[in-house]
C-alpha cells in the first residue's frame, strides 16, 4: 500500500557570498522522505549537510528550489505561517544539547509545551512519558551538571519527542558522544521514527550511524553521491514520484 511522502525538496540550491566571491553549499539536490524512516544524511565537514537540514527544516530559505513538508510548500508561507508550522510539527535535537542549566530534565522537557498551549498538570505527564520512551524516567529531577553527555542528548531528544512531531531533525546529535552513548542516541531517533511514525533527518559525519538508519544519503561538495535504502520503515511503499504537488509559479 502506497504512502504519501512527509518531505520532499526538489532542485535545493545554496550559495553563500563572501565579498564578490560566492561559494555553492547546495547545487540542485532532490530527495524525498516518508514517515517511519529514519534517513542519515552522511558527508564530510562543509559537504552541504547541515545547510540541507535548515533548509529542509524551513530554518534557512533556499537560493532555488522548493521544499514540501506535510503538504505545504514552506518557503510560500509567510514567516509567521512558518514559525506555526515549526512549532507544531517539528522537533529538533542539536549537537549542543542546548540544555538550561537551572533546569531539571524534566522541566527541560516541558518548556515547550507551554507554547502548545498545554496547561502544566497535561504538559508534566507528556514530559515524563518522553522522559520513559528515552529510559530516562528516573533521572528526571536531575540537572545537566548531574548528567553524563549521553544522558543530556537523550533529554534533548525527549524535549523534541514530546511536541509529538511529525517531522525530527537532529544536527551531529552523536558528535559529542563516545560510540556506546552515539549509539544509544542513534537507536533513540530510530525507535521514535517506528513506534510514532515520525519522520527523522539525522545529519553527521560519523559513518558508524550508518547501520542504525533505515536510509543513508551521502552527499559531497552540495551534490547527492548516493541515497541507499537499508531497511523498509513500517507500512513501507512511498510512492515517491507523488512526494511533491505540482508547481503552480507563475
Amino acid at each position: 500500500m502506497n504512502r504519501q511522502p512527509t518531505l520532499a525538496a526538489e532542485g535545493i540550491a545554496k550559495a553563500y557570498t563572501t565579498g564578490k566571491l560566492a561559494t555553492a553549499v547546495l547545487d540542485g539536490l532532490s530527495v524525498t522522505l516518508g514517515a517511519g524512516e529514519l534517513a542519515l544524511v552522511l558527508g564530510p565537514s562543509g559537504s552541504g549537510k547541515s545547510t540541507l537540514l535548515a533548509i529542509l527544516s524551513g530554518l534557512l530559505r533556499p537560493d532555488r528550489g522548493r521544499v514540501v513538508a506535510l503538504g505545504e510548500d514552506l518557503w510560500r508561507l509567510s514567516r509567521a505561517e512558518l514559525e506555526r508550522f515549526r512549532l507544531h510539527h517539528t522537533g529538533f535535537v542539536f549537537q549542543g544539547f542546548n540544555l538550561f542549566p537551572a533546569l531539571t530534565a524534566v522541566e527541560q522537557v516541558m518548556l515547550p509545551l507551554g507554547y502548545l498551549g498545554l496547561n502544566r498538570r497535561n504538559a508534566l505527564v507528556r514530559a515524563m512519558a518522553a522522559l520513559e520512551e528515552v529510559g530516562l524516567e528516573s533521572r528526571a529531577q536531575l540537572r545537566p551538571l548531574e548528567m553524563s553527555g549521553g544522558e543530556k542528548q537523550r533529554v534533548a531528544i525527549a524535549r523534541a519527542l514530546a511536541k509529538q512531531p511529525q517531522l525530527v531533525f537532529a544536527d551531529e546529535p552523536t558528535s559529542a558522544l563516545d560510540s556506546t552513548n552515539g549509539k544509544i542516541v542513534i537507536d533513540s531517533l530510530h525507535r521514535i521514527a517506528r513506534r510514532f511514525g515520525a519522520t527523522v533527518v539525522c545529519v553527521s559525519h560519523d559513518q558508524r550511524l550508518a547501520a542504525g538508519a533505515d536510509r543513508v544519503i551521502t552527499i559531497q561538495d552540495g551534490l547527492l553521491l548516493s541515497d541507499r535504502v537499508q531497511s523498509d520503515p513500517p507500512h513501507a511503499g512511498v510512492n515517491r514520484a507523488s512526494a511533491l504537488p505540482p508547481d503552480r509559479s507563475p
